[in-house]
């Protein structure tokens, strides 16, 4: 049986309180590594496609965010986090930490320079995975999302032989819930399955 491995952020991670999710699902037909982190960034999803190449995954399925992410090491381990969800729910940090965070976004963050760097760590990520040989389809994700406003729609053009079929974040329903849980409807995530498991056939 082929080993998927799939990376990304919270829309690939199962949420047990809301029932199974589209990698459960996929999960119940292929072998499934899931590498997928809560508030993920485009660097973290780059260093879990790294390990899925190291490990020599049969297919990987990399799903991409916004770049309005960062991450810091805390207890030894990268702790990613959001303009909107560094809190103390979403995260470990205490209060002096969130305040940096949140004045960090204020005065330094600077989205058009995010949004270059983040496009040139996915591009890099997805040269890997032709590189390695390994197959794989890629879900732009949130990078950068229509809903955000105008966008460049030629992003990643390059590859679009690549290009998975479903952007995930077409389907949220974010703030009706908590923060890292975003697609409420049971058929998508049937309907996600499937694709993903026609696709690794």
């Amino acid at each position: 049986m082929k080993r998927v491995y799939v990376c990304g952020d919270s829309f690939c991670v199962p949420d047990p309180e809301y029932g199974s999710c589209w990698v459960d699902l996929l999960s119940q037909q292929r072998t499934v590594t899931n590498l997928a982190q809560v508030s993920a960034t485009n660097i973290l999803i780059s260093l879990q496609v790294e390990q899925a190449i190291q490990e020599h995954a049969d297919f990987v399925i990399v799903q991409g965010t916004s770049c309005t992410r960062g991450q810091k090491r805390h207890q030894g381990q990268l702790q990613p986090f959001s303009y909107h969800t560094a809190s103390e729910v979403t995260t470990p940090f205490d209060s002096r930490t969130l305040q940096l965070i949140k004045e960090y976004y204020t005065d330094i963050f600077d989205l058009g320079l995010e949004i270059y760097q983040n496009r040139c760590i996915i591009e890099n990520t997805l040269q890997k995975l032709v590189d390695s040989g390994i197959p794989f389809l890629f879900d732009q994700g949130g990078f950068e999302h229509p809903k955000f406003g105008a966008v460049n729609t030629n992003y990643f053009s390059k590859y679009d032989r690549y290009r998975s079929l479903i952007n995930l974040w077409d389907y949220t329903v974010t703030r009706n819930y908590r923060p890292y849980y975003h697609i409420t409807d049971p058929a998508i995530h049937q309907e996600v399955a499937n694709y993903y498991l026609e696709a690794t056939q």
